[in-house]
């Protein structure tokens, strides 16, 4: 699952002030998917800093269509 994580697309949104949003798309299965949305809580959850500057990474996957 990591490999899928590492290799599929997303988003990345500059556009809230203050923050930087990685946005996954859904990974294959909705295991994947729900596995994804748990790590990406807890990689919120550390108030990251992007390196150079003062943006919070924020990470998410969306919700299917």
């Amino acid at each position: 699952m990591a490999r899928q994580i590492l290799t599929g697309t997303g988003d990345i949104d500059p556009t809230v002030d203050g923050m930087l949003t990685i946005r996954l798309d859904p990974l294959p299965t909705a295991r994947a998917t729900a596995a994804a949305a748990e790590l990406c809580e807890h990689l919120t959850a550390t108030n990251t800093t992007y390196p150079g500057t003062n943006l919070t990474m924020r990470y998410e996957v969306k919700t299917r269509p």
